[in-house]
């Protein structure tokens, strides 16, 4: 009897060691199951983030694309929202002859810019020559400059290009430029402009900053007449500026900037469009970075509140 009730026990025993195992499995598999219709979910909504901020590079292309006298954008970095569905896009439409064009600029452009950066006053001309140092197509150093021996020194397998940056990026291979530098000077830089001096009227604040003789009031009372002008098409004039640094020469590319919001999820993209007016085909694709995180946010400087 006592050892039919010792077999009972053990049986009993195993029964519910076999029931916990079987309720720690269902959990288990309850748990992935959530996680995976999480995991689901997050797609879906990543891929719907995106969709909406492809439909704003869309939207503005069609704007570029109309005849100047219809545009009711500006390509002077201004912000559009647009609602799409349960989602929101901003857009940010910047005309690259805004910029300051690291292959044709003047020296003197490209020095403004160095100082509205904080570079101190001793960096400043090596900063300058080591620049264009690396966009000449000699390989004689510029006094403070850098050519091929300066970065074998500092033990780079590379040397100065001696030939035009084939993108902003490209700047943070010059000698001395640091990441932290390039961060700063990246928003007001372009290579598609083609043009000695910028176009003042869709120029970004960080550019009108480098204008040598412009100071920080001055720039903000030039930001608040071109906020202040509704029609894109007309032209403003700016007095109290060396000519040599202004151009009335409208460009031809464009980068927009297109920040989509569903939900919790974010997704951006960075365009580079040329127009091609008279052509068979309208526009033609530079450039396209997509960054879509929960993280992902509207640049500092970006007016109307992601610039790179």
């Amino acid at each position: 009897m006592y050892k039919r009730t010792q077999q009972r026990g053990i049986a009993l025993v195993l029964v519910l060691w076999m029931l916990a195992l079987l309720i720690v499995l269902a959990a288990g598999y309850s748990s992935m199951m959530r996680t995976e219709a999480q995991l689901t979910a997050n797609l879906v909504r990543a891929a719907q983030a995106k969709a909406l901020a492809e439909a704003g590079v869309w939207r503005t292309l069609a704007e570029l694309l109309r005849p100047v006298q219809e545009q009711s954008w500006k390509a002077d970095g201004s912000n559009y929202s647009l609602e799409f569905a349960d989602g929101t896009v901003e857009i940010r439409i910047q005309d690259e002859a805004g910029k300051i064009d690291l292959n044709t600029a003047s020296a003197e452009l490209l020095k403004g810019l160095l100082l509205a950066v904080d570079v101190e006053e001793e960096n400043r001309s090596r900063l300058l020559n080591a620049i264009l140092d690396w966009r000449d197509r000699d390989s004689e150093a510029r006094e403070d400059g850098a050519e091929d021996d300066d970065y074998h020194e500092m033990n780079l397998s590379y040397g100065a290009k001696d030939g035009p940056f084939n993108t902003v990026d490209e700047l943070q291979l010059v000698l001395g430029i640091t990441p932290q530098l390039y961060k700063k000077m990246k928003p007001a830089l372009t290579v598609h402009s083609h043009q000695r001096a910028v176009h003042l009227q869709v120029a970004p604040r960080e550019v009108l900053m480098a204008i040598p003789g412009m100071s920080g009031e001055r720039v903000e009372e030039f930001l608040a007449i071109r906020m202040t002008n509704t029609d894109s098409t007309s032209s403003l004039t700016f007095t109290g500026i060396d000519p040599r640094y202004a151009s009335r020469v409208k460009g031809q590319t464009f980068t927009i900037t297109s920040v989509a919001r569903l939900v919790d999820t974010v997704a951006r993209l960075d365009a580079v469009v040329r127009i091609k007016g008279g052509s068979n085909l309208p526009y033609s694709i530079l450039s396209w970075r997509e960054d879509q995180s929960a993280g992902s946010e509207i640049p500092v400087g970006f007016p109307g509140s992601y610039d790179g």
